[in-house]
């Protein structure tokens, strides 16, 4: 009967210990910070205005993901900066984009949030500058 109850208390144990281990990984799964802009490949590497294209024929399809956009400044104000005219871009970290000015060529990486019908303006956030 002795060796009945240890194997018992094993049992037990070993069974606690894995349920332990299980919910731990479980919450740390859960609750995880989300990977930033800088840690994710972007889906497109290109120009402003080729983006622009792709984006007015299939919206859905853009929204969500990362891109990497070249273009020149148009407009700088004290949320996010405008390029060609047609993207709004939302910077993450106001140091960075002090240093712009209008008419700079620049490569800012940043989600694709939507399309603003009223400006007629791509909508980009979480955005940072790679040039």
């Amino acid at each position: 009967m002795s060796l009945l109850k240890k194997n018992k208390t094993v049992f037990i144990i070993i069974s606690i210990v894995i349920l332990s281990v299980g919910i731990i990984s479980v919450y740390q799964y859960i609750y995880r910070s989300p990977k930033k802009t800088v840690e994710i490949a972007p889906e497109y590497k290109g120009n402003a205005n080729e983006f622009n294209y792709l984006v007015t024929d299939n919206l859905s399809h853009w929204i969500s993901k990362i891109v990497q956009i070249t273009g020149k400044v148009t407009q700088v104000n004290e949320d996010g900066i405008l390029l060609n005219g047609t993207i709004y871009c939302q910077i993450e970290d106001i140091h960075d984009f002090q240093s712009i000015t209008e008419n700079q060529n620049i490569v800012i990486k940043g989600k694709l949030v939507g399309f603003d019908e009223l400006l007629m303006e791509i909508k980009l956030n979480q955005c940072i500058i790679i040039q």
